[in-house]
């Protein structure tokens, strides 16, 4: 290990060493953040926060019962001698406690103008890319970072800065699922802890930290946050990290409730399948808009991975089409938010069309079974009014009716004589005012007399009279 960079750990710590552990060990357990007889994965950079984690958790491996390995990425941002110094510290730390050591690299500045990303989230994805391919490797159900109780508050700042919703507001959670796709947990352990503990730790356990000059560059936007944004805030309130931490607990807990209400829904409503997830329309319009974006979201995670989420806009779009009568809405990763009479569906791709319906005889009285529907016929005293508020329950003149009444889907030159209009309209024209969906079109069912009405003299006798009618139900399956 450096001298110059750091002096040997003290074997015995101090009663604040002690305190800061006892309060990391209840956090851990609290929070489930490791299995019991697991392996974990230590993401260590070499600064004070990461340093204080692995020595933490390195004291606390018995109690947690953890097998640890000690994770290092150099991002190249920094001169040879800076960065070859990092990567000797954090060796020479785990040689000293006595855990693993794995390491990587990569060119984060390339990278960033390769995918049009900035420095900071550049780093991000290559550093978790390193650390997922790590803990599967070795078997770790967990990788552990050094978030503080500092980063939370900057975290929830920039959220309120972004305009994010309540999930933004509750900031990092002490143990979430991986952020890109399918990967171990990510536990925080030092969320209860202040950044100037993580230090005082270092300092009272003999460890000299590597101190990280890009931290202070105002390029990233935490940076601005960090250096710029609270300590104008702290003019107005000297407990700003505080109330924002309060912030994120209160946020927490309520996002935790919806949560748990939003997997009771799923299971219930959700129809899953590999391209696709439907839930029944009217159930999903009921629901209070925050559960169905959740659903909406889990969804997506569904069809795209874990770490898919869409964005607030994306998600308000697709809650809109709701509103109408059949509508859609693209979703980024070429998903489809398809909305129909009876369900509401995310789909990769486009929607398919409906197949045409075969041309069948519509038993009255009785149940006619077609692909995708089900419909019901019978005779019933004249109505009032022949309009039903049911939009799936049409009346038909019994009088008029010539037997057998047919089903079947529309064809070039179909024509019917609604009511209340003088003459005759076209099907594709009302499909059309009635905004369903050209791939839904030929789905759906048209009755029609199998012949022209016969003249007065042939028409059907009793029961068929004029004091009857014929009531359809349809029903969507």
């Amino acid at each position: 290990m450096a001298r110059t960079a750091t002096r040997r750990a003290k074997r015995s710590g101090t009663r604040f060493t002690a305190e800061v552990e006892k309060r990391v060990l209840a956090f851990a357990r609290r929070h489930g953040l490791f299995s019991t007889g697991g392996r974990a994965l230590v993401a260590v950079s070499g600064g004070p926060d990461s340093s204080a984690l692995l020595l933490v958790l390195a004291r606390l491996r018995e109690a947690l019962s953890l097998d640890l390995t000690v994770a290092h990425f150099d991002h190249r941002l920094r001169s040879v001698e800076e960065r070859e110094g990092d990567t000797a510290f954090v060796r020479g730390l785990a040689d000293h406690l006595g855990v693993g050591f794995v390491q990587d690299s990569g060119d984060v500045r390339a990278y960033a103008k390769d995918q049009r990303l900035s420095l900071e989230e550049a780093g991000r994805r290559l550093r978790y890319r390193f650390l997922v391919e790590e803990a599967a490797r070795l078997g770790a159900g967990a990788v552990a970072v050094g978030h503080t109780a500092g980063d939370q508050a900057e975290t929830v700042l920039l959220h309120i800065v972004r305009g994010a919703g309540l999930d933004g507001l509750a900031g990092m959670r002490p143990l979430s699922p991986w952020p890109f796709g399918e990967g171990p947990s990510l536990a925080r352990p030092l969320l209860c802890l202040h950044r100037r503990e993580t230090e005082r730790y270092c300092r009272e356990v003999g460890i000299e930290p590597r101190q990280d000059p890009t931290n202070l560059l105002l390029e990233a936007t935490r940076n601005r946050v960090r250096h710029q944004l609270l300590p104008a805030l702290r003019e107005l309130n000297p407990r700003i990290e505080e109330a924002l931490l309060r912030l994120a607990d209160a946020a927490s807990a309520d996002s935790r409730y919806l949560d748990d209400v939003a997997e009771g829904l799923w299971r219930s409503l959700a129809g899953e399948a590999e391209e696709e997830v439907s839930f029944p329309r009217k159930e999903f319009a009921g629901l209070a808009q925050a559960l169905a974006a959740r659903l909406l979201r889990r969804a997506v995670r569904h069809l795209l991975g874990r770490g898919a989420d869409p964005v607030a806009v994306h998600v308000e779009a697709a809650l809109a089409a709701l509103v109408k009568r059949r509508s859609s809405a693209s979703l980024p990763g070429g998903l489809t938010w398809a909305v129909d009479a009876a369900k509401v569906r995310l789909l990769k791709g486009e929607p398919k069309g409906s197949s045409p319906l075969p041309e069948t005889p519509l038993a009255v009285p009785g149940r006619t079974v077609l692909p995708g529907w089900v419909i019901e016929a019978e005779l019933v005293p004249r109505p009032e009014s022949p309009v039903s508020r049911d939009p799936f329950v049409a009346f038909l003149d019994a009088e008029g009716a010539v037997l057998p009444l047919l089903v079947r889907s529309r064809r070039p030159g179909d024509r019917l004589r609604p009511l209340g209009l003088g003459g005759e309209k076209k099907v594709q024209d009302l499909l059309v005012d009635a905004h369903v969906p050209v791939q839904e079109r030929d789905g759906v069912p048209l009755v029609f007399n199998a012949a022209r009405p016969l003249p007065p003299e042939l028409r059907l006798k009793p029961p068929y009279s004029a004091m009857k009618a014929i009531r359809t139900k349809s029903f969507l399956v």
